[in-house]
C-alpha cells in the first residue's frame, strides 16, 4: 500500500504542474502573433484599367502574375461596374470576371474582391448619402440597398474567398457626400463605416457562409480624414462595443445589436504607404500601434491584409523602390506575423495624371510600365527604357522574393 500511495504520490506531483500549464492561456501580444504567410505575396489588379486596351490578353497578365510569384489578387468588383442596380447584375462583365478568378485561382491564387462603389442615387458612385440619423428613413433605406446590393453581387461571385469591404473609409476622397463633397468629420464617417461594415458582413455571410470579411482598408497615418489611423480604427471599436450598431435598424430590436467585432469585420485591414524613404524599425512601430489597437478591443489575434501598399517612383528611383520591397516584406515576414496578405499598389503604372499618384504627375507605382500603347509614356530622369508593358526592376525583385519564375516581358512581345 505504501509503494502505491508512493506512486501516486509521484504521479501528482508529475501531473499538477502539466494541468497548470494546459489552463494557462498564453497573452496575445505583436511579438506572439503567427499567422500563416504562405499567400504573402499578392497585388492589386485592376481589369477596368486594362480591358479596353486593344491589344489586352487576359490569359497572358495572369500568367505574368503566375510568373511574378503571386499568391493574391485583389480584384477591383465595383457595383457599377458588374451590376445596373442593386438587384441586377450586367450579364456581359460578370462573365468576364468570372474567367479572370477562374484564370487566377487555376493558377494557384487567392482572390480578394473589393468594392467601394454604392447606388447612392448621386453623382459620385464612392459617395455615402447621409450622416449616420436613426431618424432618417432615407438612411436606413440606403443601408438596406447596400446590403441587398451585396448580396446579389456575392451570390453570383461564389469562387471570391475574402470580400473587402470598401475602402479606406477614413479618407475623405472615399467618405464624401452623393455630390463628391468632403462634409464628414473623422467620427461621422466612422459612424457610417461601422454601420457599412456590418450590413456588408451579413448580406455576404446570408450569400456565401464560407466567404471571409475584410475591413475596408484604412488609409496611411494622418490620412485625408481628420486624426490618426489608430484613432479611427479605435472609434469603430467604440462605436461596435457601444450596443448601439449591429442590427438591422427598421427590422430589428436593439437589444439584439452585435458587439462581436466579427460580425463587422473577420480580417482588419489597412495602407501602409510609405511616401519617400523606407524606414523599417518605424515601419513596425507605426504598423504595431494599430495592431495593438485590435489586441486591446478584442483581446485575441486577428489576421491583418494589407490591400494596397507601394512605392512611387516619382518619389525614389526604381531601384531604391525594388530595394525598399524587399526590406518590406522582409520585414514583414520577421517581425509583423499578424500580416498574411500584402496586395503590391499596382501592377502597372497608368498612363494618366493623379494628384496622390505623383503630384500631378504620371502615375509610377506599378511593377510595369503602362502596358497600353495608345498612351503616351513620358520619361522621367534617369529612365531610359519605359517601354510599355516592360518590367521594371521592382518586379524582378518582388518575383525574386515571392519564388516566382518565367518571363517579365510578356506584354512588350505582344506590341
Amino acid at each position: 500500500m505504501k509503494k502505491i500511495k508512493a506512486i501516486l504520490l509521484t504521479l501528482i506531483i508529475a501531473i499538477v504542474p502539466m494541468i497548470g500549464t494546459a489552463c494557462k492561456k498564453e497573452v496575445p501580444t505583436v511579438d506572439n502573433a503567427n499567422f500563416d504567410q504562405s499567400n504573402l505575396y499578392g497585388v492589386c489588379y485592376l481589369l477596368e484599367e486594362r480591358e479596353f486596351d486593344p491589344y489586352y490578353d487576359m490569359q497572358k497578365e495572369v500568367q505574368l502574375m503566375k510568373n511574378l510569384g503571386v499568391k493574391t489578387v485583389r480584384q477591383w468588383m465595383h457595383f457599377s461596374n458588374l451590376m445596373y442596380d442593386k438587384n441586377t447584375l450586367k450579364k456581359d462583365a460578370c462573365e468576364k470576371m468570372h474567367t479572370l478568378l477562374k484564370l487566377c485561382s487555376d493558377n494557384g491564387m487567392v482572390n480578394v474582391g473589393m468594392n467601394h462603389h454604392n447606388f447612392n442615387k448621386g453623382s459620385n458612385t464612392s459617395g455615402k448619402p447621409y450622416k449616420r440619423d436613426l431618424s432618417n428613413q432615407n438612411y436606413i433605406e440606403w443601408l438596406n440597398d447596400y446590403y441587398t446590393s451585396w448580396y446579389t453581387l456575392v451570390s453570383e461571385f461564389p469562387e471570391v474567398e475574402y470580400w473587402e469591404i470598401d475602402n479606406e473609409v477614413n479618407n475623405s476622397d472615399f467618405m464624401r457626400d452623393a455630390n463628391g463633397q468632403n462634409v464628414y468629420n473623422q467620427l461621422e464617417m466612422a459612424e457610417i463605416a461601422t454601420d457599412m461594415f456590418y450590413y456588408a458582413s451579413r448580406a455576404i455571410h446570408d450569400a456565401n457562409p464560407k466567404a471571409k470579411t475584410v475591413m475596408g482598408g484604412l488609409t496611411e497615418p494622418n490620412g485625408l480624414g481628420s486624426g490618426t489611423t489608430a484613432s479611427f480604427l479605435q472609434k469603430l471599436y467604440d462605436n461596435i462595443a457601444s450596443g448601439e450598431f449591429g442590427y438591422f435598424y427598421n427590422q430589428e430590436s436593439k437589444s439584439k445589436a452585435s458587439k462581436n467585432a466579427d460580425d463587422y469585420f473577420q480580417v482588419a485591414c489597412w495602407h501602409p504607404y510609405v511616401w519617400n524613404s523606407f524606414d523599417a524599425e518605424e515601419f513596425v512601430e507605426i504598423n504595431n500601434e494599430y495592431y495593438e489597437v485590435i489586441l486591446k478591443n478584442e483581446g485575441k489575434h486577428k489576421e491583418v491584409f494589407f490591400t494596397e501598399i507601394g512605392f512611387n517612383d516619382v518619389k525614389c528611383s526604381e531601384d531604391m523602390a525594388a530595394s525598399y520591397i524587399e526590406e518590406m516584406f522582409n520585414i514583414i515576414k520577421t517581425k509583423m506575423k499578424y500580416v498574411s496578405q500584402v496586395h503590391y499598389y499596382k501592377m502597372y503604372d497608368v498612363g494618366t495624371t493623379t494628384s496622390w499618384e505623383g503630384g500631378g504627375t504620371y502615375s509610377r507605382f506599378g511593377l510595369f510600365y503602362d502596358p497600353d500603347i495608345s498612351r503616351k509614356y513620358p520619361l522621367l530622369d534617369g529612365v531610359t527604357t519605359a517601354v510599355n508593358g516592360k518590367a521594371k526592376s521592382k518586379a524582378y525583385k518582388f518575383q525574386q522574393l515571392a519564388g516566382g519564375s518565367g518571363d517579365l516581358d510578356l506584354l512588350v512581345n505582344s506590341k
